[in-house]
């Protein structure tokens, strides 16, 4: 195996501001209209389009970005402007994503989005109003104020979101937003000067009421709606009644292994992963 494969193994996706490689009609595109990635359906499956494919619908994009390259081939994304009523063509819901497409195509599909959204949520200077420009640089991204040289980067919001067990019991609440009695872990925006795990402590006491202890770092997620990072924990009960707050969380609750396995629904986020982490633990 030579160095480059090497490294492709270690790290598939290689970000960048510029094309890694030289430019091809194998070129990955997340190419999105009105929030929708566009997806090609072969057979019975769906695939994303290369330079070759996007080349033969001949239809304009606009803010087009490299994002990097995976597994040495490029990728880039960028918008449809044009109506595309083509057989053969679906524009997919990144919240559909997940369970259509796979965890890697949904990762960068989201990483694409963001790149879009803070493009489109940029293009005037927050502090004089004028028109911003891509900085040409191949190292650094960022959208430069063509008139004061103010200069924003790409960023993200983090969020956290917890597992928090009582025993052989773990704890699972209703956002008054979610569809057909969802339950999840609980979960928040983190607040600016806030540590992650303060966090969990403050979202936690002002959702459900309750206390808790040995909160410990499991892992992280890119969320595109619109940009954040879920930021994901375990932590223990440590005293307190379950009280909700009326406003964001309707109910929660304690329930045994055998109550969220008849719950779970398998899915493609930091969420189910802290859920499979209880049930395979508890």
């Amino acid at each position: 195996m030579n160095k480059e494969s090497n490294i492709r193994n270690y790290i598939p996706f290689e970000p960048s501001v510029k094309p890694l490689y030289k430019e091809n009609d194998k070129d990955y595109w997340y190419l999105f209209k009105d929030n929708k990635l566009m997806m090609l359906k072969e057979e019975d499956k769906l695939i994303l389009p290369r330079w070759k494919d996007v080349n033969e619908l001949n239809v304009s994009l606009y803010n087009i970005q490299h994002m990097g390259a995976d597994c040495g081939c490029n990728c880039h994304c960028g918008e449809i402007e044009d109506d595309v009523e083509v057989y053969g063509i679906e524009f997919l819901d990144l919240k559909a994503l997940p369970e259509i497409v796979g965890e890697k195509i949904y990762s960068l599909a989201s990483k694409a989005n963001l790149l879009l959204n803070w493009l489109k949520l940029n293009r005037c200077c927050g502090i004089c109003g004028s028109a911003t420009y891509k900085k040409d640089s191949y190292t650094e991204r960022a959208l430069v104020c063509s008139n004061c040289g103010n200069t924003t980067w790409p960023r993200t919001s983090p969020a956290v979101i917890v597992a928090i067990t009582k025993g052989d019991k773990l704890l699972l609440a209703r956002n008054k937003q979610f569809p057909n009695r969802v339950y999840s872990c609980v979960a928040g925006f983190v607040e600016y000067g806030e540590t992650f795990e303060e966090c969990v402590k403050r979202e936690v006491y002002e959702e459900v009421g309750i206390k808790i202890k040995n909160i410990k770092y499991f892992g992280s997620q890119p969320w595109p709606f619109p940009n954040s990072m879920m930021i994901g924990f375990t932590a223990e009960y440590l005293e307190g009644d379950i009280k909700v707050d009326g406003e964001e969380i309707v109910h929660a609750g304690w329930f045994s292994k055998d109550e969220v396995e008849k719950m779970y629904r398998e899915s493609i986020s930091i969420n189910s992963e802290l859920i499979e982490w209880f049930l395979k633990n508890h």
